[in-house]
């Protein structure tokens, strides 16, 4: 092989080591500022993108549902237990008189006693018709005990919502009944029942 060919020989091999370099640094770069989301192979770790808000209107809404058709089954399965199920208290009624959470609470085998007192004609009606006005956000720093003692068994940090509706008995007398969910592994779930006289 003469000079001139050696010569050129070493220079195309020189060429094509360099673009073989510049690829493999483009690949690199890409790779290192490409947002694709990463993919979650372990099944065991949940990846959350969703707020807290969406979750529950998700579960609401899908609550409403069952509800319309009263699927005993499927409403069940939107409750964690044990059920909260005493009157919501205040701190001020803390001050006069002891509150004792646990004489409230119902295990899911107690469930179907108390299901046709939840779930009144009134009370189906009324939650399968809510609206916005009828939910509220439980602020995360709240003070009051009643909420702090439910939050006990949702996700730290997570966010209570509560549907409250207020409307008047055939008798004429107004009452009120509510559901607050809160965020148990990662799902929303009833967490407690209330009404102005105790269910149990």
């Amino acid at each position: 092989m003469s000079f001139i060919k050696k010569l050129s020989y070493y220079f195309a091999l020189l060429f094509l080591v360099q673009t073989a370099q510049g690829c493999v640094g483009k690949q690199q770069t890409h790779a290192s500022t490409d947002s694709t989301p990463v993919i979650n192979k372990n099944p065991a770790i949940r990846v959350n993108t969703i707020g807290d808000e969406q979750l529950f209107r998700n579960c609401l809404a899908k609550f409403k549902t069952v509800v319309k058709v009263k699927n005993k089954a499927a409403i069940t399965a939107f409750f964690n237990f044990p059920l909260q199920t005493l009157p919501q208290w205040t701190n001020d009624e803390l001050k006069n008189s002891t509150i004792m959470p646990q004489e409230g609470l119902i295990k899911q085998a107690e469930f179907s006693t108390y299901f046709n007192d939840i779930f009144t004609k009134d009370a189906i009606k009324l939650i399968a018709a809510s609206k916005e006005d009828d939910l509220s956000e439980i602020e995360k720093k709240t003070s009051e005990n009643y909420y702090i003692t439910l939050k006990q068994v949702t996700d730290k940090g997570s966010i209570l919502f509560e549907l409250q509706k207020q409307y008047t008995q055939n008798n004429g007398q107004e009452t009120l009944f509510g559901f607050v969910f809160g965020k148990v592994r990662g799902t929303y779930k009833i967490i407690s029942y209330y009404r102005p006289w105790p269910l149990k």
